[in-house]
Formats: structure tokens, C-alpha cells, sequence
């Protein structure tokens, strides 16, 4: 009986099949084991490459900045702690909202609606406190308080540096990055307006209202010889106006600069902290802008004088802008306004005060005002006198680049 059991051989196959089990068993846990290993790796790979392209986003949009609003002044300069996702409403700052909604609905960067993902930018000179010329990027740089945060040594370039954080992963990357100015082209009349008129019929010994010498001459829109509406200035009493026949009347109705030029003008503004939504009590700078001066923006003697002069309003040797975009500006007392102003008339206003001098006041550059608006020149002699290096540097902020070979990450994605 015993030795018919040990030749028995049923039940064998039960055991191959617990053995092939197993095997098979072991051999689907290590795949799976693989599997899951791979899948952690993609989502932080992916994680990863979401931490980068954030931190590029904030890059160029900082940039793109840059390019509109330039580098900001001592007076003025960017944050000192930088840009973030809770300081974007600052004018230097990327718009937050609109950073993160670049990346909204698409499936590869869903790691961008996490609550966790934040941003930040900063910009630096490229020269220290002592104006050492600083060409290689070190981090340090964010921790020296007394580190310009504009454009201090004037060689337009800074540096902007960009960090993103994305489910725990940071990277950060930084740039040299230049600025081009443009150039903004008024054409070099002392007056150019729908029309033009003086107070009086004196002849202010010998001292015209309008001096146009060295200029394009005076335009009016209207089409009418002097001593009318259109041009109510005595050519030879005086004269009033100087040269006497350097006028040109039926001038085109289009505006002295382009729209964009405007838009570029007030990004300019801004940066500079010269832009206002109503009158400013102070009207120097290299671009004031005012988006509504109402009745009028008045100044007279009270008026501040710009830094190193006695009186209003900027310098022989340093003329400024003055931009209205709807109604009006006087400038009366005795000042003295160096620089041309420009008045957009966006309400296309025919007003015969747009500008005005009053008093004894003077312009010195050129008086450009949009649409069938008027221009007043005064009643003192010398209101209006054409000054061409008042034209000459007028400028606004044309575009930013990063410098071939600068952009450079600077938080190896091996550390995330």
C-alpha cells in the first residue's frame, strides 16, 4: 500500500501551477512597482517643467514691462522687494491674473492652479551702489538693500531675475536685458492748432506774441489770413507774429502724433511717477502726463521750480513734455515753461483756450494741439517762442530684449 502512494504522481500539477503563480505574481508587482516608480517621475518631471515655464512666463512679461515703462527713476524705482503674485498691482509688476490665466484649460500645466504656485521678479541694475559695472549675476545681489532697483549708471540694461515655485519645486532664472528708447517726432512747429489768437492789438515794443524764427512756422486748420478767427495776430504790427508771413493755414486734420506714440508717452509717465489722472500741483519733468485737466490746469508764480532753478518750469538746458489728453492748460505769473506742450483734445474741442499763456509768462519750445482747438497767446509779448532743442530728445520706451548668451537658469532643476 505504501509503495503504490509513493508512485502516486496526482496533485503535481497543483503544485507547477502555485509555482507559475507566483513567478507571475512576482513578476506583475515588479512592473507594477516600475510603473508606478515611472508615473511618480513623469508627474514630477512634469511639475518640474511647469516650475520652469512659470518662471520664463514672469521672465518675459517682466521684460515685456520694461519695454513699455522703462527702468524707472531714483524717485521712482521698482520694488525693492520685487514683483510677486500679491504685488502685481504695482505699475513695474506683471499682472498676476493675467500670468496665470496664460495657462488655464490646458491639460499639460494643470500644476498652475495649484494654490501653492507663486512667482517673483526683481530688477536690478547692472552696477552697484559705488557704480562698479556688474556683467556676471550672483544672488547676493537680492540681499544688498542700497542695490539700485533702476537704471542708475544710464547704459540701459539691468538685470531681471525670475523665480517660480510650483507644488515645492522652485527654479529660477535670470538675464541681462536691454532697453531701446524711441524717438517721438513732434513736427517742429512753435504753434500748431486748429486756430490762433492773441489778447490785444498792442505792439509790445517791437516783441511779438508768437516767435516761430528757426521753425516750421505757425499751422492753423482753419483758412483764414492773419488778422481773422483764424490767425488773429497782426503780422506787421509789432509784428505779433515773427517772421510775419511763416504761417501756414488749411493744415491737415490728423493728429501731431500717433496713437501708439501717446500710449507709449503715458507708459513713460507712469514709470517716471509724472502721470496724473487730473492737474498736478507740479508740472516739470521730461514727460508729465494728465489725463484730464477739466476747466484748466492753472500755474503761475507759486508753481515749483524744477531742481537748481529759481523759477518754473524745467531748464533751458533740460525741457520737458507736457501732455494733456482733455481740456485745458494755462500758464500765467512770470514762469517760464521750457519744453513743448501737447494737447491730445481727445473731446475734439474747439475752445480757443487749450492753451493759454497769460501775464507775462512764456513757452519756450512749441505749443501742438490736436483737432479745431484753439491756442492763446497771451497779450505780454514773447508767449510763444520756438526753441528747437526742446524737440530734440523727447523720448519714450520702444522695446527690451535679453542680450544674446545672458539668459542663464540659475537653480539647477537636479536640486528639485
Amino acid at each position: 500500500m505504501m509503495k503504490k502512494l509513493r508512485h502516486d504522481e496526482r496533485g503535481n500539477v497543483l503544485v507547477t501551477a502555485i509555482l507559475l503563480m507566483s513567478v507571475m505574481l512576482s513578476v506583475g508587482i515588479a512592473v507594477a512597482s516600475t510603473v508606478d516608480t515611472q508615473t511618480v517621475q513623469s508627474r514630477k518631471e512634469r511639475e518640474r517643467e511647469s516650475t520652469f515655464n512659470l518662471a520664463e512666463a514672469a521672465l518675459s512679461a517682466q521684460t515685456f514691462i520694461l519695454g513699455r515703462r522703462g527702468t524707472g527713476t531714483a524717485q521712482n524705482p521698482y520694488p525693492s522687494t520685487g514683483c510677486s503674485t500679491a504685488s502685481s498691482s504695482n505699475t513695474f509688476c506683471p499682472d498676476n491674473t493675467s500670468l496665470m490665466r496664460s495657462y488655464t484649460g490646458d491639460a499639460t500645466q494643470v500644476d498652475f492652479s495649484s494654490a501653492s504656485s507663486s512667482w517673483q521678479t526683481d530688477v536690478l541694475d547692472d552696477a552697484d551702489a559705488a557704480g562698479n559695472p556688474v556683467r556676471f549675476w550672483d544672488d547676493s545681489y537680492l540681499s544688498q538693500t542700497n542695490w539700485p532697483r533702476y537704471d542708475a549708471d544710464n547704459n540701459r540694461h539691468v538685470w531681471v531675475r525670475s523665480q517660480a515655485v510650483v507644488r515645492g519645486h522652485k527654479r529660477a532664472i535670470v538675464a541681462w536685458v536691454k532697453i531701446e528708447d524711441r524717438i517721438v517726432s513732434f513736427p517742429r512747429y512753435a504753434v500748431l492748432s486748429g486756430y490762433l489768437r492773441g489778447d490785444n492789438s498792442g505792439g509790445h515794443g517791437g516783441r511779438p506774441l508768437v516767435n516761430s524764427t528757426g521753425s516750421l512756422g505757425i499751422a492753423v486748420r482753419c483758412n483764414q489770413a492773419p488778422q481773422s478767427n483764424c490767425i488773429d495776430l497782426n503780422p506787421t504790427k509789432g509784428p505779433q507774429l515773427q517772421p510775419p508771413a511763416n504761417y501756414q493755414l488749411s493744415y491737415a486734420n490728423s493728429t501731431a502724433i500717433g496713437g501708439d506714440d501717446l500710449s507709449a508717452l503715458e507708459d513713460m509717465a507712469k514709470a517716471n511717477g509724472t502721470w496724473y489722472a487730473t492737474c498736478p500741483a507740479n508740472p516739470n519733468g521730461d514727460v508729465v502726463y494728465v489725463k484730464n485737466a477739466g476747466s484748466s490746469c492753472a500755474y503761475n508764480n507759486s508753481a515749483p521750480a524744477a531742481t537748481g532753478q529759481s523759477k518754473c518750469c524745467n531748464s533751458a538746458a533740460n525741457p520737458g513734455l507736457y501732455v494733456v489728453e482733455r481740456g485745458k492748460v494755462n500758464f500765467g505769473g512770470n514762469i517760464e515753461y521750457w519744453g513743448v506742450i501737447y494737447n491730445a483734445n481727445l473731446d475734439n474741442s474747439s475752445e480757443q483756450n487749450l492753451v493759454e499763456t497769460s501775464g507775462t509768462s512764456a513757452i519756450r519750445g512749441g505749443v501742438l494741439v490736436d483737432g479745431p482747438g484753439g491756442v492763446t497767446a497771451g497779450s505780454s509779448g514773447d508767449n510763444i517762442i520756438y526753441n528747437a532743442f526742446s524737440f530734440d530728445d523727447i523720448k519714450a520706451v520702444g522695446t527690451a530684449g535679453v542680450v544674446q548668451n545672458t539668459w542663464r537658469e540659475i537653480v539647477p532643476a537636479a536640486s528639485n
